[in-house]
């Protein structure tokens, strides 16, 4: 299923950034570039879309047709409309009732392909419940808890789940690779016998001086996300409200001397983690080792936050400028963050792009601190007035009234 996770990994990042700036105005559809951008709370692109088109939403759902791919992406997510590309779709409960001209890739809780649906390119689903009524005239790869397929699938098709169930109007042509905890009868108006291919889905035993591993549920992550999201925002805000000159300045910085950025924020970082083992050396120095483990956390959140913030601004405003308005500029960090943890999902290089977005804004507030040093030390220089040396007292002035006493005559 990694074929899918960055599949969709991509098609989101697109949708997130895209339809950031439809998101930032009052109107829910924006064309740009070609190219139909909606979203909002519960949004419906009922507008026939000549190239490609991004839908965003609690509920999204799809009622124009598409002239090249579509990517939704939601809670509850519907397509009921002809894609002449690929579509993705992604959400917890997804629906397709529309035609597919490309490949069909879709990831949620639930999944259902609907009767009025057809699918002429190849068919990813992942989901927990999969149930197919709709032909598709490709290969078919699924993963899931249950699948019931009730549809003809013209090429192979490779099945990982727990229940696999096949309805009356099933039928494979090409192949059927299966994996399952125990073996399914299939009925010959699917497919041959002789065209099956079964693989015993087991558990993989664990060692016994090893501990069993915690299982995460999917509701787990997706709440810890949306704590960290709200968590960011709130911070985000914070320092909006109580320090935006600061935050401009260093956003700024950031993005026009974005090289400079990096190598500060490289030689900042690098001071902060030395700090552990010098105290360790000098031993007096040990119990400021939690402050300094503290504060290292907190300005690598801090960095994080701003670097999202400086380029997805810069990348929103590009796409179309808006006003900086407190709510915009959430929205935009908002995108930013939800982008920055898909990149995640991608090996080694998601890793990379992390850690670079926390070097920059290392830098960009190192700068800061920097200038904001040199600009005191300044200050107190021009404070600083020399005191004249002191002068010896005047001599005092002859009274002509009073001449002074003449020395006797001889």
């Amino acid at each position: 299923m990694s074929g899918i996770a960055r599949i969709l990994a991509t098609a989101l990042t697109v949708l997130t950034l895209g339809s950031a700036a439809a998101m930032a105005d009052d109107d829910k559809i924006m064309v740009f570039g070609g190219d139909t951008y909606a979203s909002g709370t519960t949004t419906v692109l009922n507008q026939d879309s000549p190239r490609n088109a991004f839908v965003a939403g609690a509920t999204a759902r799809l009622d124009g047709s598409v002239g090249r791919d579509a990517l939704l992406a939601g809670a509850r997510v519907r397509s009921n409309a002809s894609v002449n590309g690929d579509l993705y779709a992604a959400g917890f409960s997804v629906k397709i009732d529309g035609t597919v001209a490309g490949d069909l890739s879709a990831a949620g809780a639930d999944i259902e392909i609907g009767p009025r649906a057809a699918v002429s390119g190849n068919a990813r689903l992942a989901a927990g419940s999969v149930e197919i009524n709709a032909p598709i005239a490709g290969s078919l790869l699924v993963g899931s808890g249950d699948l019931t397929l009730n549809a003809a699938v013209s090429g192979d098709v490779r099945i990982m789940g727990d229940e696999i169930a096949f309805g009356p109007d099933a039928a494979i042509g090409g192949t059927l690779t299966y994996y399952a905890p125990d073996e399914v009868a299939i009925p010959e108006s699917v497919i041959a016998a002789d065209k099956v291919t079964y693989r015993k889905l087991t558990p993989k035993p664990a060692s016994e001086e090893a501990p069993e591993p915690e299982v995460v549920s999917d509701t787990t992550v997706v709440a810890s996300f949306i704590s960290m999201l709200v968590f960011m925002l709130a911070l985000a805000t914070v320092f909006l409200l109580l320090a935006p000159q600061r935050t401009e300045a260093a956003r700024a910085r950031l993005i026009t001397r974005p090289f400079a950025s990096l190598g500060y924020g490289f030689v900042a970082l690098s001071t902060l983690f030395g700090a552990v083992p010098l105290a360790l050396m000098t031993l007096i120095a040990i119990p400021l080792i939690p402050f300094i483990i503290l504060a290292t956390v907190a300005l690598w959140t801090l960095a994080y936050l701003l670097a999202v913030y400086a380029l997805s601004w810069w990348l929103v405003t590009s796409i179309r400028p808006l006003k900086p308005s407190l709510v915009n500029r959430l929205l935009a960090i908002a995108g930013g963050l939800v982008l920055m943890s898909l990149l995640h999902y991608l090996p080694f290089f998601g890793w990379i792009a992390n850690i670079i977005v926390v070097l920059l804004g290392f830098g960009a507030m190192a700068a800061l601190c920097g200038q904001g040093m040199l600009a005191r030390r300044a200050r107190r220089k021009a404070d600083v007035v020399e005191t004249p040396p002191p002068h010896p007292p005047a001599a005092a002035a002859a009274d002509p009234t009073d001449p002074p006493d003449e020395p006797p005559r001889a």
